[in-house]
């Protein structure tokens, strides 16, 4: 089936026609041309007269059998000949600049102007540990910006309304067919703007509730006896009596006009509304949006990155010319980098995708191509430009992160406080919890503390970074192992290639692979390749990859100064070796005297008689870093109070300085100027917690809920990506799979974190997002396809089976990871009850659209718990809504 996408920038919209042929649009040309349509549009290459008319003709149907009959078809050819030449010259004549400027007015300077706006970082991108590394590395651009980039852009009813009113200017109304089909074609452009990244839209969509019949150059009238026998002909090999065939001329009448329309309808969307929205906007998505792209005019987008690449230098960047950059990479395997700017709260983030391979023109060609352009018109040069190709700078880097890996598992020291994802954090968090609970009847003294590192990538000195690097590694000599994992899953199959340290004696690997060993759908082959990899060449890949980062912007370089590639394979590893260092020289020294202070502290007022209950509670505490996000709880208010005021001088000799805005704290810290007294959430329960990497700690308690204040700023539906090709109801099934997944950690369901109320608010809670994301899902699946009620039920059914089935799982593999045996107490007819439970509550809010499913969920509900005996307390307590009030706040 044709489709279009909306897909991931650089490269947002792309058209798909066939299987596997894609035409690939790239947002890049500039909004002074004149013309409507990219410059090589093919209707700017046309003459409004016959023989442009035919090209067209043959451009939109296909030259083949059908071509052949509307040649043979007097009376619909010379109507499409006559109505595409009126096309042309419309199209050619387009008061394009005036309708942008009427339908997309730019923003004024005093619409967006904001002064002493800052362009510091983006949390949300770190707010659930994961051990993953994505493809993009980012870096801050502080701008005085004449355009605020988040608010500069163009709404996608404004982006609708330019397109309908250029299209409705360029093609003649016989095209377009009747008001209904305006009406419809309108809605069908206007959910095309509105897609989301990674969703397609197929043929079936652009041509929804399109009437052929409803489209004069269809009409019966065209359709004229003279074509009629050329149908049956065609159709049926033979010619044959019109009045004994009257049947099956209709059906291919029917069958020959909706493979008219088809065409046209898929030329009007993949050579009209797609080359038209690529000429006029910069689409992207902006951080906190989501899946949601952002239509950004050209003028205004190129105001942006002007100002923002003028502000590099400010920010570390050194320019650097060709001839540079070639001395820079020709000694190295990895090359650059290239970047593109992605609009934030209040500025700009440059990206860059460290995956991708990079080439440049040898020198030899260059000098040629200067030759060339000396010897002028007489001088013949080839087109043909030779180039030097460098491999990505991750796949470099594999065997450097292989051993950074192997090394954090066997000295994990050296990396301090670091956790990488919930398994680190319950692994470190339960014991010190257990003991504080076998040390203590309640926990009356729990203290607090979460920072955030100002800029942390950015900021990390280079030469410092590297030095503690070669205190990381020592050996003179690393043994790798490499084997290949052939995965089968539903899709596809694929091989990953996995390297594993081994010790020398090959006895033992330090590494695993990101695919589990265990998996039922991997086969091992290869196992026996080794190699050696020597301290010099790990050294300098690091040294080249920290100090001399290459990266691209158009046709400029740069090189940063400053800070560290955040995306790269190695880029969280050594940003937890760097802030472990300074743990271990400078925090954990600091904490070891402040406790020691504290505890003689109390017993001296022990002797007189003069401590209160909070402060006699000792000196045990734990500190946890998530990359840059640092989390102490602690028994002692002292030494909470003391880590606060020793962050906030910050650390000269690593860059190091706390970010005075994040600090959150549960306790009041008196005098420390700069430092808010406290930064906590506080529900309708009157319940207050701390917000640490995506999850919520009660400030009291110290128990673990998760955190989806994420969602709070868009629509739910941002956060979708909605599949209508293919198998809807298959699709659907695995969404809420995977909607669940991430919120079945055994850290919120483990009884050595949570009391009974809590697990089961955080089932709950966990149904509660889930039967949002469910009715967003079918309510923007339902517009093209319904599925039968019956078959909702069955898959939420199905979901709530298998959360109760992944969390026993979970809590199972948690012995792997963890010394603490996990305590799950938890019944199956629970989870099912608060599932049910969960989408009757958020379901009956949208009552319209579910009420035969709300009638079947009510059912089933009655039969999970019987209605004889009363509700247990445990249940009562997680379906209160003011324990979920933060939820409830979500727009969906």
């Amino acid at each position: 089936m044709p489709c279009f996408s909306v897909s991931q920038v650089p490269k947002p919209l792309v058209v798909a026609k066939g299987a596997h042929i894609n035409r690939k649009f790239m947002f890049y040309n500039r909004e002074c041309s004149s013309s409507v349509f990219p410059a090589k549009h093919i209707l700017n290459s046309l003459k409004p007269n016959f023989s442009g008319a035919n090209f067209l003709i043959g451009d939109i149907f296909g030259l083949n059998a059908t071509q052949e009959m509307l040649c043979k078809s007097a009376c619909l050819y010379c109507s499409l000949v006559k109505l595409l030449k009126k096309l042309i010259r419309k199209a050619q004549h387009c008061q394009r600049l005036r309708l942008l400027d009427k339908h997309c007015a730019v923003p004024t300077l005093d619409d967006t102007v904001k002064s002493g706006t800052n362009f510091e970082g983006n949390e949300s991108e770190k707010n659930v540990p994961e051990n993953s590394h994505g493809s993009n590395t980012s870096y801050y651009v502080d701008i005085e910006p004449q355009f605020e980039a988040n608010k500069s852009y163009c709404l996608r009813s404004q982006v609708e309304s330019f397109t309908w009113a250029v299209i409705r200017s360029v093609v003649p109304t016989e095209l377009l067919g009747s008001c209904h089909n305006w009406r419809m074609f309108r809605r069908n452009i206007a959910r095309f703007i509105k897609l989301r990244r990674f969703e397609k839209f197929s043929l079936k969509q652009c041509m929804h509730k399109l009437k052929a019949s409803s489209f004069p150059f269809l009409s019966t009238e065209q359709f004229s006896c003279c074509l009629s026998n050329q149908v049956l002909k065609c159709t049926t090999g033979e010619s044959i009596d019109m009045h004994k065939g009257s049947r099956i001329l209709d059906d291919a009448t029917h069958v020959l006009r909706h493979k008219l329309l088809e065409s046209w309808i898929f030329w009007l969307f993949s050579s009209l509304v797609v080359p038209l929205v690529q000429a006029n906007f910069y689409v992207t998505e902006i951080e906190h949006g989501n899946q949601d792209l952002y239509y950004y005019r050209k003028s205004v987008w190129e105001k942006l990155i002007n100002k923002s690449v003028t502000c590099l230098k400010d920010q570390g960047y050194n320019d650097l010319d060709a001839a540079t950059v070639r001395h820079i990479i020709k000694k190295r395997l990895f090359g650059f980098s290239k970047l593109r700017f992605r609009p934030k709260k209040d500025g700009m983030r440059m990206l860059t995708n460290l995956k991708a391979s990079s080439r440049m023109p040898s020198q030899k060609s260059s000098l040629e191509d200067k030759s060339c352009g000396m010897h002028g018109k007489g001088k013949f040069c080839s087109k043909k430009d030779e180039f030097n190709y460098f491999k990505s700078v991750n796949l470099v880097l594999r065997d450097t992160h292989a051993v950074l890996k192997g090394i954090q598992l066997e000295e994990p020291e050296k990396l301090g406080a670091s956790v990488f994802d919930y398994n680190d954090v319950y692994r470190k968090l339960c014991p010190f919890l257990i003991g504080l609970k076998n040390r203590l009847v309640t926990v009356p003294g729990a203290f607090v503390v979460v920072s955030d590192v100002l800029k942390a990538f950015d900021s990390i000195d280079q030469d410092k970074l590297l030095s503690v690097m070669k205190d990381v590694i020592q050996k003179d000599e690393y043994l790798l192992k490499q084997s290949h994992q052939v995965v089968c899953t539903e899709k596809s199959l694929w091989v990953h290639k996995n390297l594993v340290l081994m010790d020398q004696n090959m006895s033992t690997a330090k590494v695993t692979s990101s695919v589990p060993f265990c998996s039922l759908q991997t086969v091992f082959v290869n196992q026996e390749w080794s190699r050696h990899v020597k301290k010099e060449e790990l050294f300098f890949n690091l040294k080249e990859h920290v100090k001399y980062n290459v990266l691209q912007l158009d046709k400029k370089f740069f090189v940063l100064g400053v800070g560290i590639p955040q995306g790269s394979i190695v880029s969280s590893l050594l940003c937890s070796f760097y802030y472990g260092h300074l743990e271990r020289n400078l925090i954990i020294p600091y904490l070891e005297k402040a406790g020691e202070a504290a505890a003689k502290d109390i017993s001296r007022r022990h002797i007189s008689n003069d401590v209160s209950a909070e402060e006699s509670s000792g000196d045990g505490y734990i500190l946890l870093r998530f990359i840059d996000d640092f989390l102490l709880i602690s028994t002692s208010k002292k030494l909470a109070a003391s880590f606060v005021s020793r962050l906030q001088r910050g650390f000269h000799s690593y860059n190091c300085y706390m970010n005075d805005d994040k600090f959150s704290i549960n306790f009041d810290i008196g005098d420390l100027s700069g430092i808010p007294s406290s930064r906590v959430y506080v529900g309708e329960d009157g319940i207050s917690f701390l917000r640490w990497s995506g999850l919520l700690i009660n400030c009291f308690t110290l128990e673990v809920q998760a955190d989806y204040s994420k969602y709070l700023n868009n629509h739910l539906s941002s956060t979708l990506t909605v599949s209508w090709q293919g198998k809807p109801g298959h699709h659907l099934k695995t969404k809420l799979r995977g909607f669940m997944r991430p919120k079945c950690h055994p850290i919120f369901f483990c009884s050595n974190i949570n009391s009974a109320d809590v697990v089961r608010l955080n089932i709950y809670q966990a149904f509660l997002v889930c039967a949002m994301k469910f009715h967003c899902y079918i309510r923007d699946l339902s517009y093209i396809c319904k599925l039968r009620k019956g078959f909702y039920l069955k898959i939420i059914q199905k979901s709530v089976r298998y959360m109760y089935k992944l969390i026993k799982k979970r809590m199972h593999s948690a012995y792997r990871y963890s010394d603490i045996r996990p305590i799950l107490q938890l019944e199956e007819e629970e989870v099912g009850w608060l599932g049910l439970y969960a989408y009757i509550q958020v379901l009956k809010r949208k009552e319209p659209w579910h009420k035969q499913l709300l009638s079947s969920l009510r059912c089933e509900l009655v039969h999970k718990i019987h209605t004889s005996e009363p509700l247990p307390s445990q249940l009562k307590y997680a379906v209160d809504a003011s324990h979920s009030s933060l939820i409830w706040k979500i727009k969906y």
